[in-house]
């Protein structure tokens, strides 16, 4: 049986803020750390310039016309 490598995958926590808000962190490997806050999907899409009467139709104009990444 081969031995799993250690250090190797990220960890991920949730922490509430004073604010209210949550915030999903993941740590790397080298101990990096990486913050994503929780936000309304309908107004990120809005600020994209989504277009649509409902969420969805906003995220599917974006989704469909995203360029590729490189």
């Amino acid at each position: 049986m081969r031995k799993k490598r250690s250090n190797v995958a990220l960890e991920v926590k949730t922490f509430q803020g004073k604010s209210g808000n949550h915030y999903l962190v993941f740590r790397t490997p080298d101990d990096r750390f990486h913050v994503f806050v929780e936000t309304e999907a309908k107004a990120v899409a809005k600020d994209c310039d989504g277009e649509g009467r409902h969420t969805r139709d906003y995220w599917h104009s974006k989704w469909n016309n995203a360029t590729p990444p490189l």
